[in-house]
């Protein structure tokens, strides 16, 4: 019972301390942001705003946006949700709060906190109560996962199941399935990155004159433009689908392709400076459509040939056996390949959807990518850059066992080993002295040193006694010959 209640005064701890450390922080970014504002443009003190605006961007990040007057804002900061969940993930691991009384404690308390900023807030809420708690409970379960999942006992079991219900090669299909596409995606967030940052390089002037028409100040303008990065993961997916070839838009206002870039219409926003023009050039219109399927090619032959990978090696085989064995050999590739592109497009789905959001209720209600379209322009390269290093290990595999076949019928000696049992050992005598004169007379011919006769020395019986000598003499005697075959001689 003890244990019980330590683990939901553990979850309630990590709730309450992850929504102060999350909330404390943001508020004291942003009342410094409204005062120093507020003592540049010499207008009335915007400090006092500061505790609605907190708790409206608290329930921002949680996916729930909100309106005024002017603005209606639903792009959730996804900089700022990675955040909230990493700290959520760590609070509840120090805590050591991952057992499902803490769980169910910490929930509660999460939601409870929600609802009260939900309540309390000056400005209009675009989702309903309900709508917003789910929101807010998802970021919490989300970061209690990530915390409680890697250590659990539960997961271990299921490990050990899986163990015993599948082969290894089945098991690292799919781990190497699930390492493809992560790697796949990273790289394409990374490419959203560089991307981004080559627009701010470029068009860091008209920033600059946005500011300037607004009047901001130098204060204002850091600060501001420190704010404006938390929507940088949103910018790069929105790049990742520029780059890609479908492009981005801002409501009905303006919309970004790598042939168009229509920005005249834009509101007065600095952050709208950087957006990109159209790209002039074919030749960089074609690197760009084709980067996708070139990171996907990349990193399906690494994943084939590596030794972390699948280390397939193209050998040529001659027996069944062998031949079966190499096409699992490019079976368990073909099926992670498979799975990552599937999940390379779910991701990426799931990715983009997130990523959208609203400015405005009329021209601006849709800021973001066309999910559908960016999901294809993704997804189809990436699934045929995967099945192009597949067909690389194929064409090589019969590529080796093309030219071993051939080896074989042009040179069948070399494979088929020793001579003929059948031949009897006269007939491989016979057979062997032609070839051993022609090099006898090959050697003569090119001036080589003559090879040394072998001798080979008869041995001889012991020697004879003394009766044998005199008989031996009798013999010489009558003139009549002896018998050598029992002397020693050398045979030449």
């Amino acid at each position: 019972m003890k244990a019980v209640i330590r683990q939901w005064v553990r979850g309630a701890l990590a709730a309450l301390a992850s929504m102060a450390i999350y909330a404390i922080a943001l508020g004291c970014y942003v009342a410094l942001m409204l005062l120093v504002i507020s003592m540049e443009e010499g207008g009335e003190n915007l400090t006092t705003g500061t505790t609605g605006l907190t708790k409206a961007v608290v329930l921002l990040s949680e996916g729930s946006g909100f309106a005024t007057d002017s603005v209606t804002l639903t792009i959730t900061p996804l900089l700022l949700t990675v955040l909230l969940i990493w700290l959520i993930a760590t609070l509840v691991a120090r805590l050591k709060a991952t057992g499902p009384h803490a769980l169910v404690t910490g929930l509660l308390v999460w939601l409870a906190l929600n609802e009260w900023f939900r309540q309390s807030v000056h400005l209009s809420l675009v989702d309903d109560q309900w709508i917003t708690l789910l929101k807010a409970g998802t970021v919490f379960l989300l970061g209690f996962l990530c915390a409680a999942v890697p250590g659990s006992d539960k997961l271990k079991d299921l490990m050990v199941w899986i163990r015993k219900q599948s082969s290894a090669k089945v098991r690292h299909c799919l781990k190497t399935g699930v390492a493809v596409a992560a790697i796949i995606l990273g790289l394409y967030l990374l490419i959203g990155l560089i991307t981004v940052i080559v627009w701010t390089v470029r068009n860091h002037t008209a920033v600059v004159s946005v500011f300037e028409m607004s009047g901001m100040e130098t204060g204002s303008r850091i600060l501001t433009t420190l704010a404006m990065i938390i929507w940088l993961p949103n910018l790069m997916l929105w790049a990742v689908s520029w780059l890609f070839g479908s492009g981005f838009v801002i409501g009905d206002v303006a919309s970004f392709t790598l042939w168009v870039g229509q920005s005249k219409d834009l509101p007065a926003v600095p952050a709208f400076g950087i957006l990109p023009e159209a790209v002039s050039s074919e030749l960089w219109r074609t690197i760009a459509l084709n980067t996708p399927f070139a990171v996907a090619t990349l990193v399906g032959l690494l994943a084939l040939f590596l030794p972390a990978g699948f280390r397939y090696r193209p050998i040529s085989v001659r027996s069944d056996s062998d031949r079966r064995a190499m096409v699992f050999d490019l079976a368990y590739p073909a099926g992670a390949f498979c799975l990552s592109a599937g999940l390379v497009s779910l991701g990426s789905t799931v990715l983009f959807a997130l990523s959208n959001g609203s400015l405005g209720q009329h021209r601006l209600a849709h800021v973001g990518v066309s999910v559908m379209a960016s999901t294809r322009a993704v997804g189809h390269p990436t699934a045929l850059g995967l099945a192009t290093a597949w067909l690389v290990a194929l064409i090589g595999t019969a590529l080796v066992f093309s030219v071993g076949w051939i080896a074989e019928r042009l040179h069948p000696s070399r494979t088929s080993g020793a001579a003929p049992a059948n031949g009897s050992a006269g007939d491989g005598d016979t057979a062997a002295k032609p070839g051993a004169d022609g090099q006898r007379k090959r050697a003569k011919r090119d001036g080589a040193p003559r090879k040394p006769r072998q001798s080979v020395y008869v041995q001889s019986q012991p020697k004879p006694s003394k009766s044998q000598s005199t008989t031996k003499e009798e013999q010489d005697d009558k003139h009549e010959p002896a018998d050598t075959s029992s002397t020693g001689f050398r045979l030449s």
